[in-house]
C-alpha cells in the first residue's frame, strides 16, 4: 500500500493575506476595548460629573495608552511585512499567529487591569501580554532576517517595567509604557552614530 505523500516542511503562505488578517484582528481588538468603557453610573450622593471623573476618565486614559501601543505595534508590523517576500514560511506564520493571539487577549488584559486596584497580578498579566506581543513581533524579524532587533527587546522590557511600580503609581504605572517611543528613538540614534563611527 503506497504511503501518503510527505508534507512539505517549508509550507508557504501569502504575505499580503496574513498582513490583512492581522490588521483586522488589531481593528477588532481596539473596538472591543472601546465597548468596555461604560457610561458613568453615579453612586447615591454623587453627581454624574463626579462619577465620570472617578470612574470613566481613568478607563479612557487606559484605553488611549493601549490604543497608542497598538498603533505602534501596527506600524512596526507593517514595516516588517513590507520587507518580507511574497510568501511566509511556517515558522514566520507561527510567530505572527503568536502576536495575533496576544493582541486578541489585550481587551481581557485591559478589563482585568481596570476591574480592581492595580496589583502585581493585574499589571503583570496586562504588561506580560504586551511584552509577549512585542517579542512575537521581534521573532518574525528574527526568522525572516536572521537578527533580533534591539529596539524590540528594549520595548518588551519597558512594558515589564510597569509591574514593580504598580503599588506605588496605581493605574498611572501604564504611563511608563509611553517611554517606549522616546527610548526607541534614542537607541536608534545611538546605533546610527555607532554605525557612522565604525571605520
Amino acid at each position: 500500500m503506497p504511503g501518503l505523500p510527505a508534507l512539505s516542511v517549508e509550507r508557504h503562505y501569502d504575505t499580503q493575506r496574513v498582513e490583512m488578517f492581522t490588521d483586522a484582528i488589531l481593528a477588532v481588538a481596539i473596538t472591543l476595548m472601546v465597548l468596555r468603557i461604560d457610561p458613568p453610573q453615579p453612586e447615591p450622593g454623587q453627581t454624574i460629573g463626579q462619577a465620570f471623573a472617578s470612574d470613566t476618565v481613568p478607563l479612557i486614559i487606559y484605553f488611549l495608552i493601549t490604543f497608542t501601543v497598538i498603533v505602534i505595534f501596527w506600524r512596526h508590523h507593517h514595516d516588517v511585512f513590507k520587507r518580507l517576500p511574497e510568501k511566509l514560511t511556517t515558522p514566520e506564520l507561527a510567530a505572527n499567529m503568536a502576536f495575533v493571539a496576544c493582541i486578541c487577549l489585550v481587551p481581557f488584559g485591559l478589563e482585568f487591569f481596570a476591574a480592581e486596584d492595580p496589583s502585581y497580578l493585574s499589571v503583570g498579566v496586562y504588561a506580560g501580554l504586551m511584552s509577549l506581543a512585542t517579542f512575537s513581533l521581534g521573532a518574525i524579524s528574527r526568522l525572516a532576517f536572521g537578527n533580533w532587533n534591539a529596539v524590540v527587546i528594549i520595548g518588551g522590557l519597558v512594558f515589564l517595567l510597569a509591574i514593580p511600580f504598580a503599588p506605588l503609581l496605581g493605574g498611572w504605572c501604564l504611563m511608563l509604557w509611553l517611554l517606549n517611543r522616546p527610548i526607541n528613538l534614542a537607541w536608534q540614534r545611538i546605533a546610527a552614530r555607532r554605525a557612522t563611527d565604525t571605520p
